[in-house]
């Protein structure tokens, strides 16, 4: 017998294809593969005491203060559990009072991530982003950007007529559409939304439907603005929603959460329910990346990504280049790569869907080598 310590992370479904495990065992198996930690804030001590003792009982574990015993009405703990563990859980907790039928129907959620992530390619048709390497000076290099951003593997190209970065001021829908309506005739002229989906990156219904009209199919609104669900429904388009703490023009001057992840989730939560009740379905979430975060708290929404998974909406990050990475490393925009690549694959790993980024190529090359360590993991 030879025994070897392999990687945690590895691909548990191609461990057991090698080995043959029986279909029927691996799915009871999977279910015991992966830990899972959820953090609960403001726990009441019965509530604690109850967790915690049917935590122990089936094998799992609930970290919390050591004066709940004592009866303190609130502590914050982290239960640790597998998912078959989760699952008998949230049928035991089901039963209880004091906020644990929350738990319950939280714990009930489905948490999967995505089987792939696709590479969104960015390209500003303006002369004020805040990576000049992402700009378009005229209609033949726009169209030059996006061809190669399509061939290096990009399935979908964002396209942007006006900036976005902190202090940045609306040019207006007239002088944004004059920046697109040229780029745009030609992806259509040319049937390039034939080879890669194509949204705008835009709050303005005038532009948008202009693009809608010509191929595009994905409507990236930083803004929030749910009048334009209408607008997505008779298109038949993916609306984006995304986070965003105040305005351009001010979001960074001093970002400030009572509980990050709870108010970005109930952002979601409320809007979505807006949302699909009008009839929309085809939604993707981002977490706003930079628009109302400090440096810290785009790491903490990065890290945690997969929470965000339970809302059953694919999920985008765009942290390209952007200055939470100066943060950490100071450096200027054009040496920010190797940053972004780092801040995209946790991402990645963490429940991405889409990564938007002004770098194709190699986020494109990292996701291939990140697909092909997974497969090498068990072929030792």
């Amino acid at each position: 017998m030879k025994i070897y310590k392999i990687s945690n992370e590895a691909d548990f479904a191609l461990i057991c294809e090698r080995i043959g495990v029986r279909n029927a065992g691996r799915a009871i198996m999977q279910k015991k593969s992966r830990l899972n930690f959820f953090y609960l804030k403001d726990l009441r001590a019965p509530a604690a005491n109850i967790l915690k003792q049917d935590a122990l009982s089936i094998g799992a574990e609930l970290a919390c203060n050591e004066g709940v015993i004592l009866g303190r009405d609130d502590t914050d703990g982290v239960l640790i559990a597998n998912d078959r563990q989760i699952e008998a859980l949230a049928q035991k907790e089901a039963l209880q009072d004091f906020g644990l039928k929350e738990l319950a129907k939280f714990l009930s959620e489905k948490f999967a991530k995505p089987q792939s992530c696709e590479i969104m390619g960015v390209v500003n048709i303006n002369s004020d982003s805040f990576n000049p390497a992402s700009r378009a000076a005229n209609l033949k290099e726009a169209i030059c950007k996006i061809e190669n951003m399509i061939e290096q593997g990009a399935t979908i190209i964002d396209i942007g007529g006006v900036s976005s970065r902190p202090g940045s001021q609306y040019c207006g829908r007239d002088e944004e559409f004059a920046r697109i309506k040229d780029v745009l005739g030609e992806i259509y002229r040319l049937r390039l939304h034939e080879k890669a989906k194509f949204s705008l990156d835009s709050f303005d219904e005038y532009c948008l439907e202009f693009a809608l009209d010509r191929g595009f199919s994905i409507i990236n609104d930083i803004s929030a603005n749910l009048a334009l669900a209408p607008l997505a429904l008779r298109y038949d388009a993916t609306y984006v929603l995304m986070h965003m703490q105040g305005k351009p023009q001010n979001m960074q001057l001093a970002p400030k959460y009572d509980d990050l992840m709870g108010e970005i989730d109930e952002f979601f939560a409320q809007n979505l329910q807006q949302l699909r009740s009008a009839g929309l379905k085809k939604i993707i979430l981002d977490v706003g990346i930079g628009f109302g975060k400090t440096a810290e708290q785009n790491l903490v929404l990065i890290k945690n990504l997969q929470h965000f998974l339970h809302f059953g909406c694919p999920l985008l990050v765009g942290a390209s280049r952007k200055s939470v990475i100066d943060f950490y490393s100071p450096s200027a925009v054009a040496d920010r790569l190797a940053g972004s690549l780092y801040l995209h694959q946790v991402a990645a790993l963490n429940g991405a869907a889409i990564i938007r980024t002004h770098d194709v190529f190699e986020h494109v090359q990292m996701l291939r080598l990140m697909r092909a360590m997974d497969a090498a993991a068990v072929k030792f």
